[in-house]
């Protein structure tokens, strides 16, 4: 069964996913997973996101909590990105609840 939820999303641009090429994809694995501990991957009208499933529901606080997490686990893989000039996106996707 499916149920929607909220993303907070990193768009993956050009110069992000070439500087993740190059990360060894055992480190890669250890933070993209298909889980909801970890960054999952999620393509949304054609743009790929990193990031994380935030619930129905959230406050402001825990939303800036996630970000911060986000940003650190990226930060971990491609160190020298200017992530400021990158605001995380947030949209509904679907879920799995099983």
């Amino acid at each position: 069964m499916f149920e929607m939820q909220l993303f907070l999303g990193f768009p993956v641009d050009a110069i992000y996913a070439s500087e993740l090429e190059k990360v060894n994809p055992n480190l890669v694995s250890q933070y993209v997973q298909d889980s909801d501990d970890y960054l999952r991957e999620v393509i949304q009208n054609e743009l790929r996101f990193l990031g994380k499933n935030i619930g129905k529901i959230i406050t402001l606080s825990q939303l800036e909590l996630i970000e911060a997490n986000i940003y650190s686990v990226l930060k971990k893989l491609v160190p020298d990105y200017p992530y400021e000039e990158t605001p995380l996106y947030v949209f509904p996707i679907e879920h799995s609840s099983t």
